[in-house]
Formats: structure tokens, sequence, C-alpha cells
């Protein structure tokens, strides 16, 4: 509370002493594409939060798990930093129960979520991120579980060559380039960039390859939109999966992606219109030095076709649409698979005066589980263009992966009885926006049933998955910004989390994962204006696990200088004071690491 204190009255004296900005951009009035029905910001009966381009330059990070790593509720947990491996999880649940998409499009992969974070971009081509946090079943259908993150990226509408070029501690190296070319209606661009290291430690250095290309061509008729990338990594993962003692692992992942999208605006409504490919290979090595001596390699192919009508109507706007999905692999250890997902959902939004009800269902048909409902309600009341507060009940679920169901291992075993996990969740919340303050709150609780957990009896057994768990978790979430623009500080933003898990353990069980989800999270980013046109943000997390008494707290630091409107160099140091921890298991994360670069726009007309 001290530290809030300190923090709000250096803000008080610095709006007094330099005044506000009259040039704030506000996300309020964004629509927001987490709904199946257009929604502003401010009319969200949701927990969502925004991260828009500026915030995003302002964080001292270069990768989008760094970047999620600071906001409430997400509990980001890597084994490889710098993007080279780093599992997902919101409000609790497992990486296997959250959503990563882009513009929409879903990138689950149906051998586990671990590959969730495998992106075919980098932070300078995203516009702002969406972060849904609780149910999204009845948006996003299966495993948006706990919760879904969706990056949107924006074609440029101007000729422009930019870029980043930086260098770093343990060898890092880092360089992207961006060519963007519009002739008239037809906008596109294309980037490509890679960065490698030689590890903090033994066996973890790491190369990555990313290549983008956008296009969007708007016509009377709608608008089209074409996305394809790719990206491909290779890392020494010491000690990242099998146990402390496995120094010598090895991974490879390749993801190749390619949408399509069409969006058609009328006076009755909307239409969107996706389909969409995306490629997976994850080739593991248990001895780098002795590849034969036990190698997965696993291939995924996932495919989907989504379909949305908004449909202007005497109650307010309602939707309709359907989703078919087909989710393949083809495996040395997990087999040859497929499935089929077929999704159908109705939506309502009416308006009663101050009060906004969205009912809506999600039906789902899949092939190895049979046809399943899930309903949900969101309500809101509006008070004036300050205030607000929310509520919204909603049933979701996540289906097993391939790993879940057919993995066989030397210390593990797939069980292909497996149920889908089940949840329902309450919510209730508040916001609050005027001038230049922001305030969110919330409360949750989520029933979940039959969560699949790696259990075994005793240590001689493997460990293998099953339906063993009834979870009822509940939590609170508060997120306090203000903006200054002007002055010694630009923005304070304080978010704090708090998370309660209530588990029917079965006696004499070991539970292998479960018990690391986080129990408190906060932290405190200060972003200042300081002299000689130098740009800085320090960053404070804090956090502590529900199987670990001992919290961490770590402190981040940024500062960037612009050279005219062509360059701009800047200095990046994470872990500013050299303290060791942990996010998962017993892979032990760097020390303070220090990076310099330079970021680039030749031409911008």
């Amino acid at each position: 509370m001290k530290l809030i204190n300190i923090l709000l009255t250096i803000s008080f004296i610095s709006q007094n002493m330099w005044g506000q900005s009259d040039t704030l951009i506000s996300l309020n009035q964004v629509e927001i594409m987490a709904d199946r029905l257009a929604t502003p910001f401010s009319k969200s009966a949701r927990t969502i939060q925004l991260l828009s381009k500026e915030d995003i330059s302002r964080l001292p990070a270069n990768q989008i798990a760094e970047i999620l790593s600071y906001l409430p509720g997400l509990d980001i947990r890597q084994r490889g930093p710098q993007g080279v491996q780093a599992d997902l999880s919101i409000r609790g649940g497992s990486f296997d129960q959250s959503l990563v998409l882009i513009n929409g499009i879903k990138l689950s992969d149906p051998q586990t979520g671990h590959h969730l974070l495998n992106l075919v971009l980098q932070p300078e081509q995203i516009e702002r991120i969406e972060v849904l946090k609780g149910p999204g079943t009845r948006i996003y259908g299966p495993n948006a579980f706990a919760g879904a993150v969706n990056i949107i990226t924006k074609v440029p509408d101007k000729n422009q060559l930019s870029g980043t070029v930086s260098l770093g501690e343990y060898g890092l190296k880092r360089a992207d380039v961006s060519l963007s070319l519009p002739f008239g209606k037809w906008k596109q661009s294309v980037s490509g960039g890679f960065s490698e290291g030689d590890g903090y430690r033994y066996n973890t250095d790491f190369k990555q390859q990313n290549i983008l290309y956008q296009s969007q061509l708007s016509l009377a008729q709608g608008t089209w939109r074409i996305l394809a990338g790719f990206n491909n990594k290779a890392f020494g993962a010491n000690g990242f999966y099998a146990n402390e003692n496995a120094k010598d692992q090895y991974e490879e992942t390749q993801t190749t992606m390619l949408s399509i999208a069409y969006k058609l605006e009328k006076d009755w409504g909307r239409f969107n219109f996706n389909a969409y490919h995306r490629d997976h290979q994850d080739i593991y090595i248990y001895l780098r030095q002795n590849p034969s001596f036990y190698k997965n390699v696993h291939n995924t192919k996932v495919t989907g076709l989504e379909g949305n009508f908004q449909l202007n109507n005497a109650l307010g706007i309602g939707a309709i649409g359907f989703e078919i999905r087909r989710e393949q692999i083809e495996s040395n250890n997990l087999g040859n698979h497929f499935r089929d997902h077929v999704g159908i959902y109705l939506e309502e939004r009416i308006t009663l005066g101050k009060f906004q009800v969205n009912p809506g269902i999600f039906n789902h048909y899949m092939n190895d589980y049979g046809l399943k409902f899930y309903p949900g309600i969101d309500v809101s009341y509006t008070q004036n263009d300050h205030f607000s507060v929310f509520t919204n009940l909603a049933r979701s679920f996540r289906v097993p992966t391939y790993t879940d169901l057919y993995y066989v291992g030397p210390s593990n075993i797939g069980n292909i009885s497996l149920l889908p996990e089940s949840a329902w969740t309450y919510e209730m919340g508040g916001r609050f926006d005027k001038g230049n303050a922001h305030l969110t709150a919330s409360i949750f609780q989520r029933d979940a049933s039959r969560i699949i957990e790696w259990v075994r009896i005793s240590n001689a057994e493997k460990w293998k998955p099953e339906n063993y768990l009834n979870v009822m978790t509940r939590g609170a979430e508060l997120t306090y910004k203000y903006d200054f623009q002007r002055g010694l500080i630009h923005s304070i933003q304080l978010n704090y989390a708090w998370l309660q898990a209530d588990m029917e353990l079965i006696p004499g069980y070991q539970s292998r994962y479960i018990f690391e989800n986080l129990k408190y999270q906060s932290s405190a980013i200060i972003a200042f204006n300081l002299p000689l046109k130098i740009k800085a943000t320090t960053a404070f997390r804090y956090f502590q696990r529900i199987n670990n008494e001992k919290s961490t707290f770590l402190t981040d630091i940024q500062a960037n200088r612009s050279w005219g409107k062509s360059f701009n160099t800047f200095l990046q140091i994470t872990n500013f004071f050299d303290l060791e921890y942990r996010e998962i298991g017993t892979v032990p994360m760097p020390g303070k690491w220090v990076r310099a670069g330079i970021k680039f726009n030749l031409f911008n007309s």
C-alpha cells in the first residue's frame, strides 16, 4: 500500500506541474473482436484488457511472451526466454485451457498447448492485443476454457521500410525488417526477422526465424484480407520437459499459417467469413548428441472455416454463425488421428434503457464426444459515460489433446478414456473511465469438473492423465491506469490479481501440475518522459505460487530516444537486480540480461 500511495502522490504532483494532454487517444470506443457481435470496449460485459501499440512499445520487452507477462490474471511460464518456449495460463487455468488467436483465427494445436505461443509474427507487427479473461467457449469454441488472447495486426496504409537491430548478453542477436507498399485500395506488407543466442546456461542456445505477409483489398463489395506466416525455432532444452537431470534435450518446431478473411458491412448488418490452415511440426530429441536414442516427430494440421452474420432486428442486434474445423496428427509416438469439430451459435444483444443483455449459446459436435451445448449470458448496466457494472455466466469446455490421449514415453503414458473438461464460471465487475483515469475491477468463480491432471500412485509408476479433479477457483483482479502524456510521468499502471483453488484430491495420488498455479500477482508499470527526449519505463512484477511460500519480485527497465523521425535507440535490462527464480518446474530463469538496439523507419509516406 505504501508503494501505491507514493505512486498516486507522484501522479498528482506531475499532473499539477505539467498539466494534461489534449491529444490522449482512448481505446474505449475501439470495437473489440472478442465478441460475436460488434461491441465497443466501453460497452463490453466481460473482463477484457487491451494493450495498444503504444502500450507495447513502452514495455521493456521484445517478445510477445514477455509482453503478456505484465498483465494481471495471465501467467506466462517460460522454460526458454526470448520467445523460445513459454506456456500461457489465464486465471489459474492450465496451458491447455487457454487459446491464442491472430485476427480472430484460432491457433490451437491438438498435440499440446505447449505450442500456443509459437507465433508467426513479432511485436512490431501488432496493432493491439485483446485479452478475454473468463470462459470463451461461447465466442471461440473449445479450449478457450479459461480465456483467450487475440492478437490484432494492421496492414500499414503508407509506404514504409522499418526494422529493428539489437544485441545483448549471452550472444543475443536480433534483427527484423518490414516493407509496406500500398497501391490505392490494395495494402500489403512483408516482414522477416531472426533472433539467436548462445544461451544463459548449458544447452539453452537457440535460433528463430519469422516471415509474415499481409494483404488487404477494400472494395465496395467488401474487404478481403490475407495473412501468411512462417516461424522456425531450434533450441537446446536443458531440463525443459523430462526432469532437471535431462540436460541434453533438444527441440525444433516449425509453424506455417495461412488465412483468408472477408468482411461485408451493409445497412442490415455485417457478414464475416474466415478460412484458415495451420501446419505445425515438433521434433523432440532426448539426447542432442545422439538423436537415435529417443526421438519424437509430431506433425499437426488444422483447417477451418467460419461464417458469421450480424443482423439488426427489432430487439437489437443478433448473430448467427458456424465453424467447421478438422484437426489431424501424424506422429511416430502419438499415432495418426483426426477429429472434426462442427459448431453453430446464436447470440442476441438487447438494450433496455441503461441495461444491456446478451444471451447466447454455442452448440458443438465432435465425432469423438458427440453433441454438447454451451450457453451463457452477459448483463451490463451503464450509469453514464464514465461508470458501468457487469456480470456474466457461461459454461466452457476443453477437449483432451493428443498428448493426453496417446503419449508413450519413459515416464509418461496417455489415457484414451479421457473425457472433455467442463466448467461454469460466474463473474461480476465494474469499469470507471473519466479523463485520463481508467479503473477496472472484477471477482469470479469457476466451478470445473473432470479436470485432466497427470497423476501416479508411486514413484515407480508412470505419470498418466486422468479426469482427476473437481476444482473451484475464486479470484479477484484490479487494474488502475492514469495517463498523463505530458510531464515527467507519462503513465502509471497498477495491477493486482488473487487466486484461490479448492480441489477435491483423491488420497494416495501424486499430482504433477495442479499445484503450480499463481496465488498472488501484482505489477506496477511507470512510464517516464525524461529530459533530452528520452522515454523510460520501469516495470515491477511480484508473484507467488500455490506450492511455494517464496515470492518473486522482478524489476525490468527500458529507455529509448528518438533521433529525428527515422531512428530510435533503446536499452533494455530485465531482472535488473539479478535474482534467482523459476517460472516452471526446476528450470532456472536468466539473471540480469542487458540488450540494446536501434529501430529505423527510412521512409514513411
